[in-house]
């Protein structure tokens, strides 16, 4: 099973009720690649696109995931 299986899955289910082209006749693969197409879509689509770059930088493969961009302390 992939590791971003889970992300691809929403993101798609995402485009089918929501992505205007697709509605329009486009498959999802062509409709992810346009911006205009990820209408409703932009969180979910950001969210595949750092699992996949996570999976690509060791940095993150060896210390995961960092979070001190929401965090609150200081």
């Amino acid at each position: 099973m992939k590791a971003c299986s889970d992300a691809a899955l929403q993101l798609a289910e995402c485009m089918e009720k929501h992505s205007p082209c697709v509605e329009k006749g486009d498959t999802i693969g062509e409709s992810v690649k346009k911006w205009e197409c990820l209408v409703g879509c932009e969180a979910l689509h950001r969210a595949y696109f750092e699992c996949r770059r996570g999976q690509l930088d060791m940095r993150t493969r060896i210390r995961g995931k960092r979070y001190t961009e929401n965090s609150s302390e200081k």
